[in-house]
């Protein structure tokens, strides 16, 4: 048994319904990861603003617009992953179970875009923070190339992700060529 299913079996003792504890600790892993992320607010309003960007850049609102639906998608990644594993880390057989990688990756792939954040944003270190983002890239293929033979769908709500990682790639890239003399 494994312990969701505890814990839902305890619930249910007091007449709780019991809750799919798999999707809401995938929704706390996805949301509460970037919260271990000190907010940059004064680079945010004071410093971003001031480098030069190219023209396609999309306008500052739409980064959360974009984020949290994709941020949205990769819990129903998570959660599709989690609920096709079999079962404990090592099995009886003392194989590891087939979800281990993909798991590791996709958490290896949040460290990575925050620690992105941290290059980019926190430490202002614009050139170094190139490869944090194509690390970051590698890991949502990462992502999707494990989670296809668990479930198709969870790798296909990775797309839109990795999607929207080669427009932030390319406009990282940009601001580093931009702003050369800056650093």
């Amino acid at each position: 048994m494994v312990v969701s299913d505890k814990i839902g079996d305890f619930l249910q003792q007091f007449g709780i319904p019991r809750p799919n504890i798999a999707l809401l600790v995938s929704l706390g892993v996805v949301f509460g990861a970037q919260q271990l992320v000190p907010a940059y607010r004064d680079n945010y309003k004071n410093w971003y603003p001031k480098l030069k960007k190219p023209r396609w850049t999309p306008p500052n609102w739409m980064f959360p617009a974009v984020w949290i639906p994709l941020k949205c998608m990769q819990v129903a990644a998570l959660w599709l992953v989690w609920e096709k594993s079999p079962g404990p880390i090592i099995g009886p057989d003392g194989q590891l179970d087939t979800a281990v990688l993909p798991l590791a990756i996709f958490l290896i792939h949040l460290a990575l875009g925050d620690i992105w954040n941290v290059s980019f944003f926190g430490h202002r270190q614009m050139k170094p923070s190139l490869a944090w983002m194509a690390a970051f890239w590698l890991s949502i293929a990462g992502c999707i190339i494990t989670f296809r033979p668990i479930s198709t769908l969870a790798s296909n709500l990775m797309l839109p992700t990795i999607t929207w990682v080669c427009i932030a790639a390319k406009l990282n890239w940009d601001i580093v060529a931009l702003n050369a003399k800056r650093m």
